[in-house]
């Protein structure tokens, strides 16, 4: 009785000082947390390599080697044509805020000379300073955080490596991981994992592949219409659609605002054409491809968006389906345990 006492205590022990070291080291993580889910999407391709009698380690050789050639073909293809269009923007944009700074003035001495009561007009003025002063603020928090993203990015290219050592040893850390539990829980434990991966991966699969198609939809229907930024457009308005609900009205504002630096018209087009994509997507693309994928219920899809979006921030909005679900996972095996117990 006491060995399996100090057996507990030393586990305890162990446990809070592996959280205190995470918590110390918490800003090396994400690339570590990163290759963690690299390394659990790309392990499926390699076991499926494996099974046509490859050795584990020439799979990941190859899996690798294809990404790498589309990073390549990306770079030579994609991002000229970005570059491009940011390079347009960027002689553009001053022009806009300009324009945009003048017709706020222009309105502002319209209400004034409208005879409104005097004290209307200067609430008013008050707040259309109060806007200025809020989106130039939030310009500034942007370049000011540029250089520390910048940085960050360097740090985030350790991720793939550590991914290859992740699935090199995946087998073994797996097994590791059971091993550390009781044997009375282990096959419990194992059907929890298997239901959680089923789930995950079923969401990420069919959610990545929609925004691909919804991104393409919507980056040639604006080139149809003569806008420029198209791939801009589609890609903003595909990355912003992996979040559910919120998500295509997010991409949808900077795809507008880059449209209205066209012409208000061609605002209007841009926005016809990603209401039309969106409820396509709604209707046919999501039903046919996904389905009830993670099995969760609307309502609780929009308090989780809520939720990790608080906790989180944006990143919060792009985990909080796939949380959610395993979530709804583990509580469903503990219930099931708890009416186990008690039959």
């Amino acid at each position: 009785m006491k060995s399996k006492n100090y057996k507990w205590i030393f586990v305890g022990i162990c446990s809070l000082l592996g959280m205190l070291i995470l918590f110390r080291v918490r800003a090396i993580l994400g690339p570590f947390f990163l290759a963690f889910v690299l390394a659990y999407l790309l392990n499926p391709l390699v076991n499926a390599l494996e099974g046509y009698k490859i050795s584990r380690n020439k799979a990941i050789a190859l899996v690798f080697i294809l990404i790498i050639t589309c990073c390549a073909t990306a770079i030579f293809l994609v991002i000229p044509i970005i570059y491009n269009e940011l390079s347009k923007l960027v002689v553009i944009l001053p022009q806009t805020i300009q324009s945009v700074t003048d017709t706020i003035e222009e309105f502002r001495n319209q209400f004034k000379a409208t005879g409104l009561p005097s004290r209307v007009a200067l609430v008013l003025d008050e707040h259309l300073v109060e806007g200025e002063s809020i989106l130039a603020d939030r310009l500034n928090l942007f370049l000011d955080n540029l250089p520390k993203a910048l940085s960050s990015v360097t740090l985030y290219m350790l991720s793939p490596v550590i991914a290859i050592y992740f699935l090199a040893d995946w087998k073994d850390l797996r097994e590791g991981f059971f091993r550390i539990i009781p044997q009375r829980w282990r096959m419990e434990w194992r059907r929890l994992w298997q239901d959680i991966n089923h789930v995950v991966r079923q969401y990420l699969r069919g959610d990545l592949f929609v925004a691909i198609i919804v991104g393409t939809l919507i980056g040639i229907g604006v080139r149809l219409v003569g806008m420029d930024y198209a791939l801009l457009i589609g890609l903003i308005c595909g990355v912003f659609d992996l979040i559910p609900y919120f998500g295509p009205a997010i991409g949808a504002v900077p795809a507008v605002l880059l449209a209205l630096t066209h012409s208000p018209v061609m605002a209007l087009k841009v926005g016809l054409i990603i209401f039309f994509v969106q409820q396509l997507e709604g209707n046919v693309i999501s039903p046919k491809l996904m389905g009830d994928s993670v099995g969760l219920h609307p309502l609780w899809i929009v308090f989780a968006l809520l939720a990790f979006g608080e906790i989180a921030g944006f990143w919060g909005l792009f985990l909080a389906v796939p949380l959610a679900a395993v979530i709804r996972v583990v509580f469903k095996h503990i219930y099931f345990r708890l009416v186990s117990t008690k039959v």
